[in-house]
């Protein structure tokens, strides 16, 4: 009977959504879906687009599903909604989770290097439900950990000793103690590091100071990488954009690069890219013959996860007395998620998407083709880091 309800309830909650007028995607299309959700909430709360941008929807949607499996009542129902999880049990959407990252989480030497981390810590005199540590464990590699709020400067430093830690000191400094008080109730820290080779490598010889325009009025010089090669490359009337898919080795992961036609159209561009996920942006490449030049940069970016979730219609979880965490903590406990942050560093250069470039690659001979495409990323353009199956960095750089 009780498996009964809850199957009714699934299905009117999915008749809700279709009344609404909500499409519903398919579950394997919505990490590409909710990246773009994220994106464009990201964008919404930063309207003027003046910085540099870098975030990982994907380790963003892994870590609150591990609040979901600690959420109950309609604090669960808009995390299922706002990450899209589908109807499934908890369980089986943490399968799911679990899954994916296997396959995906790896730090070999040869292909992508990936490593989520997802930390959550509670004050340590609350009682909590047994059962949760020990899935969040199988499915999430991560436990809720007890820490002494009202010693700030010692939870800080296990903090981000422990991010550093697993992000092998790419990601430092992401909490301050004003954090740590004693009305803190529930943190999560997020990030996901990366490292990948290009299939084909930029060569250093060839990198050289190029004009980077900001504006109509405002250049700078900054290193450019140039090659010429086989590439995945379209041009959208749609979204008045060049579009470059550069591949990393031994992967099915691309770096997809969007450049407006306008030196100002980054902001036009960023609204017409909240009607597509980056799977249908590539989708407009076809391989051919391209000239190249790319900006060689760091981007690192530290994010109130808050801001694009409330916008995403997740606000409960954060809210005092609305709140509820009943799969985490034991009953009659009245906590909330008070800090939800992620912290992403990313290095782009002609080894790829590294620490440091690696030994310089001999420049190729590049013959005459009237064909050859031109592709120039010199002034403020959106990138993301995608495979078809999800977005694991998006963002857009506006200046050196």
């Amino acid at each position: 009977m009780r498996r009964l309800l809850i199957t009714l309830c699934a299905y009117a909650w999915l008749l809700n959504m279709a009344a609404a007028g909500t499409v519903l995607p398919p579950l394997s299309a919505t990490p590409m879906v909710f990246a773009r959700n994220f994106f464009r909430a990201l964008n919404e709360a930063d309207e003027a687009q003046v910085t540099n941008l870098i975030n990982s929807p994907a380790a963003a949607r892994s870590g609150l599903t591990l609040i979901f499996m600690a959420a109950g009542g309609k604090s669960a129902d808009e995390l299922r909604q706002g990450l899209l999880l589908g109807a499934g049990k908890k369980l089986d959407i943490a399968k799911q989770h679990a899954d994916f990252w296997s396959k995906e989480c790896t730090c070999s030497d040869k292909g992508v290097a990936l490593r989520l981390a997802n930390g959550l810590y509670v004050q340590h005199d609350q009682q909590l439900q047994p059962q949760f540590n020990v899935q969040s464990q199988e499915f999430f590699n991560a436990t809720a950990q007890a820490l002494n709020f009202t010693d700030a400067e010692a939870a800080m430093r296990q903090v981000n000793n422990w991010l550093e830690l697993q992000t092998f000191h790419t990601v430092r400094d992401l909490l301050s103690p004003a954090v740590f008080h004693a009305e803190s109730s529930v943190i999560l820290v997020n990030s996901l590091y990366f490292r990948a080779k290009w299939a084909n490598g930029f060569s250093l010889e060839r990198t050289a100071l190029g004009d980077f325009w900001i504006n109509e009025a405002q250049r700078m010089q900054l290193n450019m990488m140039r090659q010429v090669g086989q590439f995945r490359y379209g041009e959208s009337k749609k979204l008045q954009a060049q579009i470059l898919q550069l591949p990393f080795e031994e992967s099915d992961m691309y770096m997809l690069f969007i450049v407006p036609q306008s030196i100002t159209g980054l902001a036009a561009l960023e609204e017409k890219l909240a009607g597509f996920d980056m799977n249908e942006v590539a989708a407009r490449s076809i391989m051919q013959e391209v000239d190249i030049t790319v900006p060689k940069f760091k981007l690192e970016s530290d994010i109130d996860l808050k801001v694009p979730l409330q916008k995403l219609g997740i606000k409960r979880i954060f809210e005092r007395g609305n709140a509820d965490l009943s799969a985490l903590f034991a009953p009659g406990s009245s906590q909330l998620l008070t800090e939800a942050r992620q912290k992403v560093f990313l290095s782009v250069n002609e080894a790829g998407c590294d620490a440091d470039a690696s030994t310089p690659l001999k420049a190729a001979a590049a013959s005459v083709n009237p064909e050859r495409k031109y592709f120039k990323a010199d002034r403020p353009f959106v990138f993301a880091i995608r495979s078809n199956k999800n977005v694991f960095f998006v963002g857009h750089f506006v200046k050196p």
